[in-house]
C-alpha cells in the first residue's frame, strides 16, 4: 500500500506550508486523484485518517475529487472518456490516442487556522 507513502509526503507538505504561514493547524485539504493514478482513493482517505494523528493535519478533512480517464486521438482531435479501459477512439477507430486527464494525483488546496496571541 503506497497510499501510507504518499500521505506521509502529503502531510510534510502540509506542515511546511503550516510553518510558512505560521498556521496552527489545517482544518481541511482537497486533493484531485485520477482514475489512472494508481491511486486508490479509499485506501489514501484511510491512511490519511490513521497517520495524520499528532500533526497539524490531525482532524482535518480531507476531500477527494476522483478525476475520470479521458483520451485524446491526435488523428481526428476528439476527446472521450476511456471506459474499461478501451484506449481506442470511438470516433475514427485509431488505437494511438493521448491520456489528457486521469493520470493525476494533485494537492488542490489546504485549509488553515492561525490561533491568534
Amino acid at each position: 500500500m503506497h497510499e501510507f507513502s504518499l500521505v506521509r509526503a502529503l502531510l510534510e507538505q502540509i506542515a511546511q506550508l503550516a510553518s510558512r504561514e505560521h498556521a496552527t493547524r489545517a482544518t481541511g485539504v482537497s486533493l484531485s486523484v485520477g482514475e489512472f493514478s494508481g491511486v486508490d482513493a479509499d485506501l489514501l482517505q484511510l491512511a490519511f485518517a490513521q497517520s495524520s494523528e499528532g500533526t497539524v493535519a490531525q482532524d482535518a478533512t480531507l476531500t477527494i475529487r476522483r478525476v475520470p480517464l479521458e483520451a485524446r486521438c491526435p488523428s481526428c482531435q476528439s476527446e472521450f472518456p476511456v471506459v474499461g479501459y478501451r484506449f481506442q477512439c470511438p470516433a475514427c477507430d485509431a488505437s494511438e490516442v493521448v491520456v489528457i486527464r486521469g493520470e493525476e494525483l494533485i494537492l488542490e488546496t489546504v485549509t488553515l487556522e492561525r490561533t491568534e496571541g
